[in-house]
C-alpha cells in the first residue's frame, strides 16, 4: 500500500478502529464509518479474558490463543487496561471445584513465561510466577480484619474488600486470584477516537450510515446517509452482526456466518 491507496471501513467497533489505527499510522487515505455517535459502541466487555479460565468447554489450544491475543490487545491499547486482578469464587451449588481449574491455570503461566520470553512487550500481567494465586477461608477471615488500601500493592490487600462482603458460607474454596486486568471500555472509545482525530490521513464519519454500496472499476462506490458519496479502493466490512447486510449490497452469499468473541 501507498499514501495514495484508499480504504473505507464500515463499523467502528473494536476492529474497524483497529484497523483505522494500523492503516493510519501507515498514512494510508482511510474512512472509518459508524453509523452510531461514538466509537467502540457495541457490546460491553469488562475484563480481558487471558486465557478462558472460566470456560470450561474450550480446550487448551484455544486458551492459549485467547492469552496470546489478549495480551496483544493489551499491549496496543494500554490505557484502556484497568489494573485490577480477575477472582474466581465457585458457587457452593456448582457441581465443579475450584481445584479444576489449577491444572489449566499452571499450564496458562508456563505459556505466559514462555511468550515473553520471546517478546517482552507481551509482559500485560506482571510477573509469570504471579499470575494467579489461591486464597484458603483462613486467610481471607484474617483479611477481613484489615481496611482497604487505596491504592493496592499485592495480592492479598486486592482481596481486603471481597473479604469484607463476601458470604463465605456461599462459596467453595480455595478462592483464586487471577491477573486478568479489566477493560475501561470508554477509555478506549475515547482514546482510539483521539488518535484517529490527529491522524492527517484519516477521516472519521460518525453518525452516518452506509445506504448504498457497488462494486466499481478499481474500487467501490459507497453512499452514506446525508448524501455523502465516497470511493474507495478497498473495503473492510467490519460491521459486527450486521457485516450480513454489506454482504448483500454487494451480491455476496456466503453459506455461513461465523461470529468472534
Amino acid at each position: 500500500m501507498s499514501e495514495r491507496t484508499s480504504v473505507a471501513i464500515v463499523g467502528g467497533g473494536v476492529a474497524g478502529v483497529t484497523a483505522a489505527l494500523m492503516l493510519g499510522s501507515l498514512g494510508v487515505e482511510t474512512t472509518l464509518i459508524e453509523r452510531g455517535g461514538t466509537l467502540v459502541g457495541g457490546p460491553p466487555f469488562c475484563h480481558l479474558h487471558a486465557g478462558g479460565n472460566l470456560y470450561r468447554e474450550i480446550s487448551d489450544a484455544q486458551c492459549v490463543t485467547l492469552l496470546r491475543q489478549s495480551l496483544e490487545f493489551a499491549r496496543l491499547y494500554p490505557f484502556a487496561v484497568d489494573h485490577r486482578p480477575t477472582v474466581i469464587a465457585v458457587p457452593m451449588e456448582d457441581p465443579g471445584r475450584p481445584g479444576d481449574l489449577l491444572r489449566r491455570l499452571e499450564m496458562l503461566r508456563t505459556e505466559y513465561a514462555r511468550l515473553i520470553e520471546r517478546d517482552a512487550s507481551l509482559r500485560q500481567l506482571g510477573d509469570p510466577a504471579e499470575y494467579f494465586r489461591l486464597f484458603e477461608r483462613e486467610e481471607m477471615e484474617r483479611l477481613r480484619q484489615r481496611e482497604p488500601v487505596a491504592g493496592p500493592s499485592d495480592a492479598a490487600e486486592w482481596m481486603i474488600p471481597l473479604a469484607r462482603h463476601l458470604e463465605f458460607d456461599r462459596v467453595q474454596w480455595p478462592l483464586i486470584l487471577v491477573r486478568e486486568p479489566g477493560l475501561n471500555l470508554f477509555r478506549l472509545a475515547a482514546g482510539a477516537g483521539l488518535a484517529l482525530e490527529n491522524m492527517p490521513s484519516v477521516r472519521l464519519r460518525r453518525g452516518r450510515e452506509l445506504v448504498a454500496l457497488e462494486r466499481r472499476a478499481g474500487g467501490f462506490g459507497l453512499k452514506l446517509s446525508e448524501g455523502e458519496a465516497i470511493e474507495a479502493e478497498y473495503l473492510i466490512n467490519a460491521a459486527g452482526f450486521r457485516t450480513g447486510t454489506i454482504d448483500d449490497m454487494l451480491g455476496i452469499r456466503e453459506r455461513r456466518m461465523v461470529e468472534f468473541k
